[in-house]
């Protein structure tokens, strides 16, 4: 496609479309760009296709809204990371900020060509990676990229959760200055690490920050008109969260102390009567529990293992368990998210297991589009297809009301009303991404070891 053809009219026709308001057209539809906005939404009733048009046209497809992740970390990527033998900190002792910031680039083209992304939500990465990945955009040095949204250095507590991207802060009042930091290098929201996580040094059974301490944050982030999200693995961080009045919650696996996982019903309520985001970041253990298992079919595990397999197996069931039941009791503002996974593109993943978890799959295709756009506070741009909003589009193979495996076959995606060219995937292979420093002892070793979220 020409830029030529970009200010005239782009039709694109597919058999089935769902637009995230409510209608959906089973029987035919199209969507009429002009420029970069969408000028209108027909089922099979559209009017003549005008001489000069450019159509695309897709006899089994599907029109989404362009799918949106609310949780990616872009400088990571690195193909076997959470088993090894890249790990958090094998990532941030030897990459430099400069390859991360070349590989963020990579992924995020992954994620829109492979996956239909077209905005995301970076939920943390070190110093200015993900500001100057944003300035890059501002400049358009890139076509066709994903829109993204950037928290910058996650607010964590000393030797907490994340503390290699720099923004460690303890006490109300160092809490604070963190958000008036990053506010000033324009961040676009504000993370906070409620808990441990998957960096070695930190445990996720237990809260990081009191309650006086993140109030200062939500308090400090809304003063600058920025949402909070926070990591929550702890049940105590999820206490501690929605008594400070966090926007949305990243995780929340409801992990005890004793390494248990128990749905506190109360606070379920809670969260439900908040109206808090729900970022449930439902894959990140599924690939490693899929490949042990697939290991165990052609050998015996050695002991570590099988601890690991014991770990996500339990990890993949108390995930969908949580958000299933959290579903059931009422919740409905789901967001789709991925983490810091091994892989880009491997988006559709998460949507089919909410759907295992037990979601409709509409209400899991709102949770990729209209959901996202509504708490990252763009709904009125993008999210649903429908005259005068941007043209940020995914066109999928098959029908995903009914078979939420579709969405793991992206045909097309339009950003800003530019077909992407799809083809070029290719150009951004997948890979650990580790540069090999040869050296007379040979090349620098890797550090194995599991990955808690």
């Amino acid at each position: 496609m020409t830029e030529s053809n970009l200010t005239g009219l782009l039709i694109i026709r597919a058999r089935y479309l769902f637009d995230a308001e409510g209608g959906e057209h089973r029987n035919g539809a199209s969507v009429w760009i002009e420029g970069s906005r969408i000028t209108g939404v027909y089922g099979n009733e559209a009017p003549a296709t005008p001489w000069n048009a450019t159509v695309l046209e897709y006899p089994n497809g599907c029109i989404l809204p362009g799918l949106m992740d609310s949780h990616v970390h872009l400088m990571y990527g690195t193909e076997d990371r959470m088993a090894g033998p890249r790990s958090y900190e094998d990532v941030n002792e030897v990459d430099s900020d400069s390859l991360m910031l070349l590989r963020a680039v990579r992924n995020g083209y992954q994620h829109a060509l492979m996956a239909g992304v077209t905005t995301m939500r970076d939920a943390g990465a070190r110093g200015r990676i993900t500001f100057d990945l944003k300035e890059g955009i501002s400049a358009e040095l890139f076509k066709g990229f994903p829109t993204v949204q950037a928290s910058g250095r996650p607010i964590t507590m000393t030797g907490g959760h994340f503390y290699f991207c720099g923004e460690e802060a303890d006490g109300p009042d160092a809490c604070r200055q963190a958000v008036r930091r990053l506010a000033k290098e324009g961040a676009d929201f504000i993370k906070i690490m409620g808990s441990g996580g998957g960096t070695y040094i930190t445990d996720n059974r237990y809260a990081s920050y009191t309650v006086e301490e993140l109030r200062a944050i939500v308090d400090e982030a809304h003063r600058h008109n920025l949402i909070c999200t926070v990591h929550v693995i702890a049940s105590q961080s999820i206490a501690n969260a929605i008594d400070a009045g966090v926007d949305s919650l990243e995780h929340y696996e409801f992990i005890e102390k004793d390494y248990t996982r128990r749905l506190d019903l109360a606070l379920a309520e809670r969260i439900i009567e908040g109206n808090i985001w729900l970022s449930p970041t439902i894959q990140t253990g599924y690939r490693n529990m899929e490949a042990l298992l697939k290991l165990k079919e052609e050998r015996p595990l050695t002991d570590w293992e099988e601890e690991s397999l014991t770990y996500f197996t339990w990890k993949q069931e108390g995930q969908l368990y949580v958000t299933g039941k959290l579903y059931e009791l009422g919740a409905r503002r789901f967001v789709m998210g991925t983490d810091a996974i091994s892989r880009f593109g491997d988006y559709a993943l998460g949507m089919e297991l909410m759907v295992e978890a037990g979601l409709p799959n509409r209400e899991v295709l709102n949770s990729a589009t209209r959901n996202c756009a509504e708490d990252f506070g763009i709904l009125g741009e993008v999210g649903t297809l429908s005259s005068g909003k941007i043209a940020d589009i995914t066109v999928v193979d098959g029908d995903p009301m009914k078979d939420m495996s579709a969405v793991s076959r992206v045909v097309q995606v339009v950003k800003r009303g530019y077909p992407l060219p799809m083809e070029s995937s290719e150009m951004f292979p997948h890979g650990p991404g580790a540069v090999t420093h040869e050296t007379k002892q040979g090349p620098r070793p890797h550090n194995p070891g599991i990955i808690r979220e």
